[in-house]
């Protein structure tokens, strides 16, 4: 079987020789091979979905939410604020740097979570969008669904492909697939095309590639016709050969798999560390309203415990992973996307223990 080729940029032309040279046989593989993709990638995206339904973010959001922080920060505002003044001199400075070293782990035990949080709200945008798709010039830099579209690939039957796009170009057809006022499509393709200098619309379907097949109607406007094309290209939709498809294929279910295991491996950090903080806060709250109970005593207990594990706990998904290699494991092996929670904070997590334990001793000596 014969088949006409269309170039696609930004593949090697081995690729599309080989393209050109394929049996039946091989193509049947390769469209197979599409198939099987498909499927990988909705499973991917299924999995990403839970993180931000409500097994995922909706799970983290009332935890960090709760009331523990706002009732500790009050703790130490009300001192501040009230008791300190009052305190006799000798008091007033073993007081204030026991306040100022307790509110940095309490500080850090806050932002923490809300760290972790944010990375994997950075992980889900990351996950969905981008700026780089194959095939098309490297200078356009748009944001995109990271899930491109997918169009009948021309060397498959291209005269079957010349009447896709024909029946696309129908005005009605246009209509449906920008469904805009003229005044709105002309704020919005026309400016995108004016800031990619064209670059946003497909080399396959430039106006002087479709006038060339005898695809467009007569009429046709132009203007119409490139906003139609622009959308195209912002939704990262190229007019690709079989094997372009497949390469594409290929490195999109890479793309997924690295950016989804960096992500659950974040939310279970992120919701490690959210629960830790509320179980330290929730243990020490009703403590701290009884009266008799020396406060800072309490809360330089409690924030040393937080402190000490806080670091191990947020490793806990790793060491979860290499559990049958425990003794044995290769850190080198370990890319540093999974681990980069940890490397962040673990310059402000160990002051917090001396700071702990400072803020403890000195609360020892204020209510002595």
């Amino acid at each position: 079987m014969n088949h006409n080729h269309q170039t696609t940029p930004g593949y090697p032309n081995g690729a599309q020789t080989a393209a050109r040279e394929a049996s039946e046989s091989e193509r049947n593989a390769m469209r197979a091979y599409l198939q099987r993709t498909e499927v990988r990638l909705s499973t991917l995206h299924r999995i990403a979905v839970a993180f931000v339904s409500g097994a995922g973010l909706l799970l983290l959001f009332p935890l960090l939410l709760k009331d523990e922080f706002g009732t500790l920060l009050r703790v130490f505002i009300d001192f501040a604020v009230d008791q300190l003044p009052a305190l006799a001199a000798s008091q007033q400075l073993v007081a204030a740097l026991m306040v100022t070293a307790l509110a940095y782990p309490f500080i850090l035990s806050a932002l923490i979570p809300i760290y972790a949080l944010y990375l994997v709200l950075k992980d889900i945008v990351h996950f969905y969008y981008t700026i780089y798709t194959p095939g098309y010039p490297s200078s356009l830099l748009t944001p995109s669904f990271a899930l491109s579209g997918i169009t009948f690939s021309p060397d498959e039957a291209p005269e079957m492909k010349k009447r896709v796009y024909a029946a696309q170009y129908d005005p009605n057809a246009v209509n449906f697939m920008i469904p805009f006022s003229a005044e709105k499509r002309e704020l919005y393709f026309t400016d995108t095309i004016a800031s990619t200098h064209g670059d946003v619309i497909p080399q396959s379907r430039q106006w002087q590639s479709l006038s060339d097949l005898g695809v467009l109607p007569p009429d046709a406007d132009r203007q119409t016709i490139d906003h139609f094309n622009a959308a195209f290209g912002l939704a990262r939709t190229l007019d690709r050969d079989l094997v372009a498809e497949v390469a594409n294929a290929e490195s999109s279910v890479v793309r997924h798999v690295l950016y989804l295991r960096r992500l659950v491996l974040r939310y279970v950090k992120a919701l490690l560390m959210v629960i830790w903080t509320t179980v330290v806060s929730f243990a020490i709250i009703p403590f701290l309203q009884h009266e008799k109970l020396p406060t800072f005593l309490l809360l330089g207990v409690s924030f040393t415990i937080w402190s000490l594990f806080v670091m191990p706990i947020m490793s806990l998904p790793v060491k979860w992973i290499y559990r049958h290699r425990a003794g044995d494991e290769q850190p080198g092996h370990l890319d540093r996307q999974l681990t980069m929670l940890e490397q962040h904070m673990e310059k402000f997590c160990i002051p917090a223990i001396p700071l702990s334990l400072l803020g403890l001793i000195l609360s020892l000596l204020f209510y002595r």
